[in-house]
């Protein structure tokens, strides 16, 4: 079993690329996955030895190349120089993986509502680009080709490379005070921008009707006129438009994984998987059976708080397709593990299950208490 840790650049320049190389190799991680393009975030470093606190709008921390069309990667605006460069070249003994998110991506969004998510009610949901517009498919694989090309890393991770679900992911201030439910959430980023739509159409959708559907029911949950516990699947199978529609982006976004994969030329890729929760990943318009003909392998962020639930976790998402490796990542610290024996457990459970690799989340923002703990677990 491989152990990596997920850590932002900022956590290593500030500490020193070395001296966390070496502590990691300490702790029995060889591997970290950096984040290379990222969303918009405030992050608290607990054993940070420079500043504790760091904000930033959706950024890349690596100067892109000119292959972009309309839109590209917006570099940090404190970085001096590439970051992501400066780092892989200091970072002699270990392994690095790029860890890149896609399609959430606020920043982009606000300056161009016209490429992001349409929610069924016309409104740009400007916290997610949507993949079937061609100029974020050109700017999806630009990202992946662009660090592939420079040959920093052993594997590039995508995350919300996909129809981003719901309402969002923590908007600054969010205010919502209607309980959507599962199925609400899902139907509230159905997405119907002008390609979604076209691109249904030439399926013979009928995509008016889909779309008078899934606003008829929102509005029936947001009033309390229908429950908001309703079973997504089971919905669906009752409205054969809609679920003509949700299968028409899958294979949407298929074919735009087919494109990924051209443009890693040879460099593995892997995908996050459980959004929203693991086995419903078609909620993102994902069909894993399909992307796995692209995909050298899969990786579920497990954040659980038992052994058990992170093995049931990880079930629900190997029996897709067994032949595609399934890592998992484990958040050992606050809100879901709270002492040693807990990750230990979890630890032995998935080395029994013979998972490949196990990465924890996240060097930067762990204290030095959950750094002890992963060393316990490994060793």
């Amino acid at each position: 079993m491989e152990f990596a840790t997920w850590a932002y650049p900022w956590d290593l320049r500030d500490e020193g690329v070395e001296s966390v190389s070496s502590r990691l190799r300490g702790i029995g991680v060889d591997e970290v996955n950096l984040a290379t393009n990222y969303h918009a975030i405030q992050a608290f470093s607990p054993h940070g030895a420079g500043q504790k606190t760091h904000f930033a709008e959706a950024s890349s921390y690596f100067l892109p190349d000119d292959r972009y069309g309309d839109l590209r990667p917006t570099p940090y605006e404190g970085m001096d120089g590439d970051w992501v460069e400066s780092i892989t070249t200091a970072a002699e003994d270990l392994r690095l993986t790029s860890w890149t998110v896609g399609c959430h991506n606020s920043r982009l969004g606000m300056a161009n509502p016209d490429v992001t998510l349409t929610s069924p009610y016309g409104d740009n949901l400007v916290f997610g680009l949507c993949p079937s517009n061609p100029a974020v498919q050109r700017y999806l694989t630009s990202v992946v080709g662009d660090l592939a090309s420079r040959e920093w890393f052993d594997r590039i991770e995508l995350e919300t490379f996909d129809y981003f679900y719901g309402t969002g992911f923590g908007w600054h201030h969010q205010k919502i005070h209607v309980e959507l439910g599962t199925l609400g959430e899902f139907l509230f980023g159905l997405c119907f921008c002008e390609h979604c739509r076209e691109h249904a159409a030439t399926r013979g959708i009928d995509v008016e009707e889909a779309r008078e559907a899934t606003v008829e029911v929102l509005d029936d949950i947001i009033s309390n006129g229908l429950s908001n516990d309703i079973i997504p699947e089971e919905w669906i199978r009752q409205h054969q438009p809609v679920a003509d529609y949700v299968a028409a982006r899958q294979d949407r976004l298929g074919d735009l994984y087919a494109d990924l994969y051209a443009a890693a030329d040879g460099t593995p890729l892997g995908y996050y998987v459980g959004t929203p929760e693991p086995g419903r990943e078609w909620m993102a318009g994902v069909d894993l059976d399909r992307l796995s003909e692209y995909l050298d392998y899969v990786c579920l962020p497990a954040y659980e708080s038992s052994r058990e639930a992170v093995l049931r976790a990880y079930h629900r998402v190997k029996r897709h397709d067994p032949d595609v490796p399934v890592h998992v990542g484990l958040l050992p610290g606050y809100p879901e593990i709270n002492d040693a024996e807990t990750l230990s457990r979890i630890v032995e459970g998935l080395r029994e299950e013979d998972v490949p690799r196990v990465s924890f989340y996240n060097y930067g923002l762990l204290p030095d208490r959950s750094l002890d703990w992963i060393e316990a677990a490994i060793r």
